[in-house]
């Protein structure tokens, strides 16, 4: 059925392509074989709907012409056309250091569905690039994306579509929940958490949501709205961030502990005596970031009622926050304890959603397009650069062969041919053209590109007029760049970030060892490392460095924001063969697995499972058991930590959202993390 789909969207294509004046629904339905035999008259229309919206999406502009202008609203006295031309890609030329910078861009996703649109787009620009990068060649800084929450997929195209959205939101400070209707302006990420920024259609003014917090499905309306002009999501997010207040809140912690937090300080006071705690005051911009970090730091810390001088509502506003995250991991930890796990009942991670129609014809018309400009390629390179099999790719061929203009005799049939090994294609010069970027295609990539002008230090001249060009190839006049914060940002980096990430990245290039200090959050400890290093990469705002420890004797992965001081320290050694293949494998975030944990998750922390490495995963539905508003089954995951205390950092940073079932001596560990943070909070006494 799937194929039958495809091949009724190409011949329609074909049919809409081919011929100068259109065709009515009535001879469209003589000359595309699939309608023809459709059951009946509603049938046909509900049919030809679809594939109109279809082709649309895809980036092919449909003109409806009426026949009578005494009856323009008849459409069946309509002619259905694409002009020739309407649909091509515009002139473009981009620079060597810019097609550099899409090649990153577009390999930045980690989910699939996004990642596959940045890098169709990639595929489209190629003939303005003159060439995609060896694939084999990793670059020396790849930024990494990752859209952890379900509801991103379905707002970005609400945002691209103009289309209003509603959804059940938790709200920060009370965790009620309440159903919200928006129209989505824009959607973007600041500090590692995406937002979407629109009209709120019951409060009357506008709002941002954090979408973590969307705790439903989304459900994307047919109502359309136009955007207001000139809206900028990097000015929403910017003002959000750098128009609060100045804010310092007074933390207590215990002497050599909360090293992270003690980066973040502006200020410390040691203990004036033992058995004390060291005061820190720190700088913040959003409470629920600063309690995730307090939180995490779990035992070691404690927000005390009285600041020591800063505001007592923002002290209380702090305090609050973290005794609400902490309550809620304790209250998970002592329900999901043990529970049991039936690992036959699959989560959503073992089923594969199958390749769409429109997918599918997207397909085809690459490889169209690829074998026009490359008459006689390689069946095999050519399935490689499609990231499909040979099977596949011969059984695409055939779609084509069996599609043409309406008539469908052999000389109106694309002439397909891979007999001998090499790709000949023919009879399809109408859709040889390169075409238009789609908008979800060219926000994939534009989102990309933005990750790129968070590098600290790195220079975005090229990424700016690169994202210029990405717009332009969508018909765009630089409305969706905005919608989704790819325009220049005021944010910048603390300059000693902007130091490690300098003296990293040119040790990366120049191949050269370097010296470490550098904090371990799961043991709370600061150690000193010597490693070569070999890529930078990101995970979403977080960068690392991947290097060769050579005490661990193995891949290492390095937050640079916990690095707190680097030195060079002489040429890179010569690598050995496990360095070589350790270096040639993906980065990821994480470091070797010592102990197997199973945690469960609810739906706002599902992303867990794919961050972490989950080796197995499945449903763990709990009737009448604790939920969370409106929040779907709970999912189990099996995943390796380092140690047991970045499981316990993990469970109090997501307070409520995960918990340990087991094993048992690990739940009881985490148990008693959490309720020792929390009972701090739970007496009258200050440490």
């Amino acid at each position: 059925m799937a194929a039958r789909s495809t091949e009724r969207l190409l011949n329609l294509l074909i049919a809409l392509v081919s011929r100068e004046r259109g065709y009515t629904r009535a001879e469209l339905r003589e000359a595309v074989p699939s309608y023809a035999e459709s059951a009946s008259d509603e049938a046909f229309e509900r049919m030809f709907e679809r594939d109109k919206a279809e082709l649309r999406d895809l980036g092919y502009p449909i003109e409806e012409v009426s026949e009578d202008p005494l009856f323009p609203d008849d459409t069946h006295g309509h002619r259905y056309r694409i002009p020739r031309g309407s649909f091509t890609l515009p002139p473009l030329q981009f620079t060597a250091e810019e097609s550099a910078v899409l090649a990153l861009a577009a390999n930045a996703w980690t989910d699939a569905s996004l990642g596959e649109l940045a890098r169709r787009a990639l595929r489209k620009l190629e003939p303005a690039i003159g060439g995609l990068p060896d694939d084999d060649a990793p670059p020396l800084l790849q930024p990494t994306l990752t859209a952890h929450e379900p509801s991103f997929e379905p707002l970005l195209s609400a945002v691209v579509r103009h289309r209003e959205v509603r959804f059940d939101y938790l709200a920060r400070s009370t965790d009620q929940l309440t159903t919200r209707r928006l129209r989505p302006w824009g959607i973007g990420s600041r500090y590692g958490n995406w937002y979407v920024v629109g009209w709120d259609l019951d409060r009357k003014d506008s709002r941002t949501f954090r979408l973590s917090r969307i705790m439903s499905d989304v459900t994307v309306t047919r109502k359309e709205f136009d955007p207001p002009e000139g809206f900028s999501m990097n000015e929403a997010l910017s003002h959000m961030v750098s128009h609060a207040p100045a804010r310092t809140v007074a933390v207590l912690a215990r002497p050599g502990h909360a090293l992270m937090l003690r980066r973040m300080a502006s200020r410390q006071q040691p203990a004036a005596a033992a058995g004390e705690w060291d005061r820190l005051h720190i700088p913040f911009a959003e409470t629920e970031i600063l309690a995730e970090e307090i939180a995490a730091a779990g035992p070691g810390v404690v927000v005390p009622e009285d600041g020591d001088g800063t505001a007592p509502t923002m002290q209380a506003e702090v305090r609050a926050a973290v005794v609400r995250r902490l309550g809620s991991a304790a209250a998970a930890v002592a329900a999901f304890r043990g529970v049991p796990v039936d690992w036959t009942v699959k989560s959503r991670k073992g089923t594969r959603n199958k390749l769409s129609t429109a997918d599918h014809l997207s397909r085809l018309l690459e490889i169209v397009r690829w074998v026009y400009a490359h008459q006689g390629a390689e069946l095999e390179e050519t399935a490689r650069r499609f990231g499909i099999t040979d099977q596949e790719l011969i059984a695409d061929l055939n779609t084509l062969f069996v599609c043409g203009k309406p008539g469908h005799m052999p000389d109106q049939l694309i002439d397909a041919s891979w007999d001998d090994g090499h790709v000949y294609l023919s009879n399809a010069d109408e859709l040889s053209d390169p075409v238009r970027l789609t908008q979800p295609e060219a926000s994939a990539l534009l989102v990309g590109l933005q990750t790129l002008r968070t590098v600290p230090g790195g220079d975005s001249e090229a990424v700016a007029s690169a994202i210029a060009k990405v717009a332009g190839a969508a018909g765009d006049a630089g409305v969706l760049a905005n919608a989704v914060g790819a325009r220049p940002i005021t944010d910048t980096p603390a300059p000693a970030l902007a130091d490690v990430m300098a003296t990293v990245r040119r040790a990366v290039e120049e191949r050269r060892r370097i010296r470490i200090r550098y904090v371990v959050p799961s043991r709370d400890e600061l150690t000193e490392r010597v490693v070569d290093p070999v890529q930078v990469f990101s995970s979403n705002t977080h960068w690392y460095v991947r290097a060769w420890c050579l005490t661990s004797e193995g891949m290492r992965n390095f937050r640079l924001d916990r690095i707190s001081s680097v030195e060079d320290a002489g040429p890179a050694g010569e690598r050995p063969a496990a360095q070589e293949a350790a270096a040639a494998s993906p980065p990821a975030p994480g470091t070797p697995d010592t102990v197997e944990v199973v945690l469960v998750t609810d739906r706002r922390s599902r992303w867990i499972a794919d961050q972490y490495h989950a080796t197995r995963t499945a449903v763990v539905r709990l009737p009448g058991g604790p939920r969370t508003g409106a929040a779907a089954d709970h999912e189990a995951a099996l995943i390796g930590f380092q140690t047991v205390e970045a499981v316990c950092a993990l469970v109090t940073r997501y307070g409520g959202q995960l918990a340990v079932a087991g094993p048992d001596d690990v739940a009881a560990q985490v148990e008693l993390w959490v309720n020792s943070a929390l009972s701090a909070y739970r007496t009258s006494e200050q440490p």
